[in-house]
């Protein structure tokens, strides 16, 4: 019995809501659909910005798609990131903010790096592993 992978994309966006970082790990569905959701989420990411009363990072469901559930993130300079879960998916609310949560320590820790800059595309391995280990966690 394979563990279902719940989380089908992890995005990290820019300032400029410049994509750096888009991954998917839905083999069923095709990457430019994953490119489209992340894209479309950048307008609900900005409202809830707009409207939220709490300084929480955390953004909540931003969207559902006919196939998956649109998660919603932003620290502190603006960088965004975005995972896109199954539809089906038992994970909870928590679980996605714990996710978020381990996913920004993976990105303070690469830009610790003092020859990384904040708009590059992200390249680094490490982070690409660290990123694949939190999305294998979440599917346990």
């Amino acid at each position: 019995n394979v563990a279902q992978v719940m989380i089908a994309c992890v995005a990290v966006i820019g300032k400029s809501n410049n994509p750096l970082f888009i991954r998917s790990f839905n083999s069923q569905t095709e990457e430019l659909k994953f490119h489209y959701i992340v894209h479309s989420s950048l307008d609900v990411i900005e409202e809830k910005v707009k409207e939220r009363v709490s300084p929480d990072s955390y953004l909540g469901l931003l969207y559902p798609t006919e196939d998956f559930k649109v998660y919603g993130y932003i620290t502190n300079t603006n960088i965004k990131f975005v995972i896109v879960v199954d539809e089906f998916s038992e994970i909870k609310d928590s679980e996605i903010k714990q996710f978020f949560e381990k996913l920004h320590s993976a990105y303070v820790m690469m830009m610790s790096n003092p020859f990384y800059n904040v708009d590059d595309v992200i390249n680094a391995k490490k982070f690409e592993l660290e990123t694949a280990k939190l999305v294998a966690l979440s599917s346990n």
